[in-house]
């Protein structure tokens, strides 16, 4: 027997809301762009402006449904139902997107009802904090394989509408004059990116996480400086360095593509 995928799908904090009884989840709608917080500043003696910042802020996620369990009792019992599933703040809400799924974190905002004798026709809305949507499925970004120069670098594309925020793996397979050197990992096309100085040793491996901003060696919290790097979608170009005398390297990248 074939499996039906439902054409709509909403899980929060797990719950899937299409699939309770009694409900008809028809529509959502979480392709508007989010809320943006841009900052001008104006240019002096001219008449003209600049933006110096724009930042994503909100987005707010529409999610419609029509309940009836039978009579009027039994559909307002449902309703009572779902609102217990949607009370979490900054809960895990999850749609289907192109046959993907995509997540957010989001609280609801309202749950509006309109009464047609015993079906409750139900207007949900989100409010998501983190307004960029990301695919629950990681992929490899890019991956550099048996690096033994003092300089690396490497071409590939990011998916979605939204810049990649990735988790970089650097494994140091074999270093020789690894003590007081320094590693850096950046974007080539944007010179953004991070240098881990210290003392480096084969099987050293680096991660460097630009989405929870955080950047460990073996598992341990490592200074750095400059600033995580990131890559917008299309074509970009990851480049590697180091101040060792020789070296084997690693470098493998992991992205979930995030959607606007």
């Amino acid at each position: 027997m074939a499996i039906v995928t439902a054409q709509y799908q909403v899980a929060f904090e797990g719950n899937r809301l299409d699939l309770v009884a009694g409900v008809n989840l028809y529509n959502y709608d979480f392709t508007e762009l989010p809320n943006r917080d841009i900052k001008i500043y104006k240019l002096a003696r001219r008449s003209k402006s600049i933006i110096t910042s724009s930042e994503f802020t909100q987005k707010n996620i529409p999610v419609y449904m029509d309940v009836c369990s039978g009579g009027r009792q039994e559909t307002e019992g449902t309703v009572t139902y779902l609102k217990s599933l949607v009370q979490a703040q900054n809960g895990t809400m999850t749609v289907l997107e192109g046959g993907d799924e995509v997540q957010y974190i989001a609280t609801l905002n309202e749950f509006n009802i309109v009464w047609n004798g015993n079906n409750a026709y139900c207007s949900l809305t989100f409010l998501a904090s983190d307004p960029i949507g990301f695919l629950t499925t990681p992929e490899t970004l890019f991956s550099i394989i048996g690096i033994t120069t003092a300089y690396a670098s490497a071409t590939f594309n990011v998916d979605g509408s939204a810049t990649a925020e990735a988790r970089i793996d650097v494994t140091l397979s074999s270093v020789t004059g690894g003590t007081g050197k320094e590693v850096t990992i950046y974007n080539a096309r944007t010179n953004q990116g991070i240098t881990i100085a210290g003392n480096f040793n084969s099987g050293d491996i680096i991660s460097i996480d630009s989405r929870e901003l955080t950047i460990t060696v073996n598992g341990v919290n490592k200074d750095f400086t400059g600033l995580f790097p990131t890559f917008s979608p299309g074509v970009q170009q990851v480049a590697y360095t180091d101040s060792f005398t020789a070296r084997t390297v690693d470098i493998t990248a992991t992205n979930n593509t995030r959607l606007l």
